[in-house]
């Protein structure tokens, strides 16, 4: 009985002892392992030519090589993030992410990604320009009402799912927005994006990602 209960323990301490940036690389593998099915490549690249690109890689080997990078920097950046928003999440068992960043279709491009993230006590708002990293990370008031009433709706209704605990909601509405941006609202753009990262140490599912726009507001108020 000692050793089971020493065995679970140690399992629990393990994983709550976990960064944010462990559990994020850790569960984004799919994002570069992708590439090592060649049923997947074969929809990718042409596999039937072999030769090397000028780095000396193979075009299979730098899709994965370039995947990991992209993962391995989104998980830094989300490590300053915490950082600098001074939240210790050793000290958590879970927190939200939600990062809203424009698509760009149009000049002017805007390349500030705005965000915030929600503990079970705490909200925290941030703001960073990916065309800027020297301005680094400042902290906003996220939920604060913006000129567009539709990006307002749309941040609203995430935070408050999130913050009520219904975050299967989320899955859904992102489920109905997908079919419908594939079929009867096909011819509408989206302009703004939001990706939600729940993370929960004690899940099996430890990080699940969502993807939003703001089209889901006008599907909702139709």
């Amino acid at each position: 009985m000692n050793k089971l209960f020493t065995l679970i323990f140690l399992v629990s301490f393990l994983a709550n002892g976990q960064s944010l940036k462990e559990i994020y690389i850790e569960n984004s593998r799919g994002e570069w392992e992708k590439y090592e099915n060649k049923e997947f490549l074969n929809q990718v690249i042409d596999t039937s030519m072999t030769y090397n690109l000028k780095n000396g890689k193979s075009p299979q080997q730098n899709l994965i090589d370039n995947a990991k990078a992209n993962v391995y920097k989104r998980a830094e950046k989300l490590a300053q993030i915490l950082s600098a928003l001074e939240i210790n999440f050793t000290a958590l068992d879970s927190l939200t992410i939600i990062e809203q960043r424009f698509l760009n279709h149009e000049l002017p491009f805007d390349f500030t990604k705005y965000g915030t993230i929600l503990t079970k006590s705490e909200i925290h708002g941030f703001s960073y320009d990916t065309a800027k990293e020297s301005d680094g990370i400042k902290k906003i008031d996220y939920f604060a009402t913006s000129k567009n009433e539709t990006l307002s709706q749309a941040k609203q209704i995430i935070g408050n799912l999130i913050l009520s605990g219904k975050t299967k909601y989320l899955d859904t509405i992102a489920k109905v927005e997908t079919e419908m941006l594939a079929g009867p609202l096909k011819d509408l753009i989206p302009e703004t994006e939001f990706e939600i990262l729940i993370f929960n140490k004690s899940s099996e599912q430890q990080l699940r990602r969502i993807y939003l726009h703001e089209i889901f507001v006008q599907i909702m108020n139709q």
